[in-house]
């Protein structure tokens, strides 16, 4: 397993899906070496399981690298941890999860190993990642700083790209020596066609959702063949019976970063419709993020006299089981095409009605009056009109409510899910002229 973070050095980004599918694949007996980044731990670090050793850069507090014997040095280091890597294991196949802060590079190395090797895409590190690759930017872009360019000018005429190519990759191969359609101008970047870019194959890849894949797509690299396998919910964790249809919904629940992508002064705005039209309904927010929009929040909160608590999560694995069985509705307010949101299928796990907005991957499978009940994003009435909607319509709550769970259970659990990415790693090791079953 290659990717740039791993838990418990998360850098604040919450997100478990990789720590929890590797351990998933080992429960059913596969060995699985995870090699990231040193993140957290400052020096390199090794054990069976995991080799903390790739250097980030630009991300989480990772400066970033300007200067060419820098990009060089981190370039030579990653590459060469990871070939030693694969050469020691001879791993079966690689699943690479995440690069961002990663060099591309990695990529073309990934390539020349000639190992069998899945990527699977949670985030834009394809879609927008590659573009802001700092080493493959150096030199693959048309124009650039005049030294640079003469710098880079010398290294190609005298050979010595060649040569650095073979430690540490510059391109796929001799031919793709600029990349405007990657590295131009922004009216370069904008004629890219969709699935046009050559330059980066990806033989197996599968994304968290259809919208990712999408946006990758638009981006202009070929993925038209990937699959998508929507990730996995702890729901056996979270299951609980719905509430009965007469039980009163008073307590609401928003689990979610707290910056202005993710919608929450919307619901703040909605509450305090609710609050003029006398509908008695609290709002518990758990989040994280931003001090300054947070400021707002609270500001807004005082304002208005909203009843509405700002409270924070320990450890949102151990924490969120007891929390959602405290409340009655779950909101996700999202104003972003997020790829994928785990927190309201965890909500649907727990018998929650989920009130969402019509924004990101989740609609793939929250749709109104089926398995949700959706508002579109930013529409603080339509929202709150929604939260009078369950409380009228209580048979129709009770029905969206089972609907979701079974839902989660059939086709997000640990089994189902696992299940398929087991398949489609087995499929990579297959021989190409190989069709599957």
């Amino acid at each position: 397993m290659l990717t740039n973070l791993y838990p418990p050095h998360d850098a604040g980004t919450r997100d478990f899906r990789c720590q929890e599918t590797t351990e998933a694949l080992g429960r059913r007996g596969h060995t699985v070496r995870v090699l990231t980044s040193n993140h957290g731990v400052g020096t390199g670090q090794r054990d069976q399981e995991i080799e903390r050793r790739l250097f980030l850069e630009g991300v989480h507090g990772h400066p970033p690298l300007v200067r060419f014997a820098e990009l060089r040095n981190r370039e030579r280091h990653n590459n060469n941890v990871l070939r030693e890597v694969v050469a020691e294991l001879q791993p079966d196949v690689i699943h690479v999860w995440g690069l961002h802060g990663l060099s591309k590079a990695l990529i073309y190395t990934l390539q020349r190993l000639a190992r069998p090797t899945v990527y699977a895409v949670y985030d834009d590190w394809i879609a927008n990642g590659i573009r802001h690759d700092a080493w493959l930017r150096w030199w693959n872009r048309p124009t650039g700083p005049i030294l640079s360019g003469l710098w880079r000018f010398i290294l190609e005429l005298s050979g010595r790209r060649n040569r650095i190519d073979l430690e540490t990759p510059t391109r796929m191969m001799p031919g793709y020596e600029r990349l405007p359609e990657l590295y131009g101008s922004e009216k370069d970047i904008s004629a890219v066609q969709p699935n046009s870019i050559s330059c980066f194959r990806f033989e197996h890849i599968y994304f968290c959702s259809y919208l990712l894949k999408g946006q990758t797509e638009r981006a202009g690299f070929q993925v038209q063949h990937a699959a998508v396998i929507y990730p996995w919910v702890r729901a056996e964790s979270f299951a609980a019976s719905p509430r009965p249809q007469s039980a009163p919904l008073k307590k609401f629940l928003i689990v979610a970063p707290l910056i202005p992508e993710s919608g929450v002064m919307t619901a703040l705005e909605a509450w305090r419709l609710l609050r003029d039209m006398r509908i008695n309904v609290s709002l518990s927010i758990y989040g994280w993020g931003r001090s300054d929009y947070i400021a707002k929040l609270r500001s807004f909160v005082v304002a208005n006299q909203l009843p509405v608590e700002f409270l924070t999560l320990s450890s949102t694995q151990r924490d969120l089981v007891e929390i959602y069985r405290q409340h009655d509705v779950f909101l996700h307010t999202a104003e972003w095409d997020e790829p994928f949101a785990q927190a309201p299928f965890e909500a649907c796990a727990a018998g929650l009605p989920v009130v969402c907005s019509r924004a990101g991957g989740i609609h793939e499978l929250l749709r109104h009056g089926e398995t949700a009940f959706t508002y579109t994003a930013g529409n603080a009435v339509e929202l709150a009109s929604r939260v009078q909607e369950l409380q009228i319509q209580p048979a129709l709550r009770r029905q969206v409510v089972e609907n979701a769970q079974q839902l989660v259970f059939s086709e997000l659990s640990e089994s189902a899910v696992i299940d398929r990415v087991e398949q489609y790693l087995e499929l990579a090791q297959r021989p190409a002229t190989e069709s599957p079953a």
